[in-house]
């Protein structure tokens, strides 16, 4: 039995880190001005977070297509894989899913295609892959990582603060409204969103300031989480590191915190949260939970 990890760009792995351990990811694709490019691998990143809120039209997402998913079939089975793990994103924020089902169809005869729905976007479905590394490592078998999948699953959790709702107004995830425009600009309102198992990102108001909604934030993270388990912990961020080392200060105040992990949001959750957007998946520590 030799696995093969697969995720979607959209789960907050960097490419580096991806290209290292030998994980294939299914890429997004983003319109630009010179036709739509892949998330990673195509688009540069800092240069599209720092230009993000000057593009116009805004740049929009797309799904991957099912013949990129079959290239990553195929190129496992090159590899001498037997079976592949897919753990993708809730179907509640997107259907990518089905471009790897469709691919599926054409390479189901030589190879298996475990396809696990997370239930998560973003960096919460990071943390499936995360796990599943560790205990590959440990000769488990495909039946073994989803079991514990399914046992841990309700206890990931990640919450984050945008700049302001500018983003959100451009992309039209809230109507832009006069009085409520000039209402979050006159109190520095910052959107909280937050993403609960199998209900994709879920708003909750705005906080005054960021470290007003930090604070908030906080409060919530205490609500969600157990003050008794130690946690890992991801901090992502899109080209705001000093917002990134403060959340993870005040994350690690309220909760014991086994191992960080900061990396930066890709283009295709930019394309959803714009600039200085910061968040945080808090999963338990594997060793710790496992025991």
């Amino acid at each position: 039995m030799k696995i093969k990890l697969m995720i979607d760009s959209t789960s907050t792995i960097p490419l580096e880190f991806l290209e290292e351990n030998n994980i294939d990811v299914l890429e997004v694709q983003i319109s630009t001005d010179e036709g739509y490019k892949r998330d990673l691998t195509e688009i540069d990143l800092v240069d599209f977070t720092d230009t993000f809120h000057l593009n116009e039209p805004v740049p929009i997402t797309s799904l991957a297509p099912p013949a990129d998913a079959l290239i990553i079939f195929e190129k496992a089975k090159k590899e001498g894989f037997t079976e592949i793990l897919y753990p993708f994103m809730t179907t509640k924020i997107s259907n990518q899913v089905n471009s790897a089902r469709s691919a599926e169809k054409r390479i189901r005869k030589v190879m298996k295609i475990h396809f696990y729905s997370t239930d998560y976007a973003s960096s919460s479905q990071a943390t499936f892959i995360l796990y599943a590394m560790k205990m590959i490592d440990e000769g488990k078998s495909i039946d073994e990582i989803i079991q514990f999948f399914d046992k841990i699953k309700p206890f990931i959790y990640t919450i984050g603060v945008s700049r302001d709702f500018s983003t959100l107004f451009r992309t039209g995830k809230i109507k832009k409204k006069v009085h409520f425009s000039l209402l979050t600009k006159i109190l520095n309102l910052k959107p909280i969103s937050d993403i609960p198992l199998d209900q994709g990102v879920v708003g909750f108001g705005g906080g005054i300031g960021f470290k007003g909604s930090i604070k908030k934030m906080m409060k919530q993270i205490n609500k969600i989480t157990d003050s008794e388990t130690k946690y890992d912990i991801i901090i992502s961020h899109s080209n705001d590191i000093e917002k990134a080392e403060y959340l993870s200060k005040e994350v690690k105040k309220i909760r014991p915190i086994a191992n960080e992990i900061v990396w930066k949001i890709p283009p295709s959750v930019v394309c959803s949260i714009g600039k200085g957007a910061v968040m945080v998946t808090l999963y338990p520590n594997y060793e710790s939970f496992k025991s």
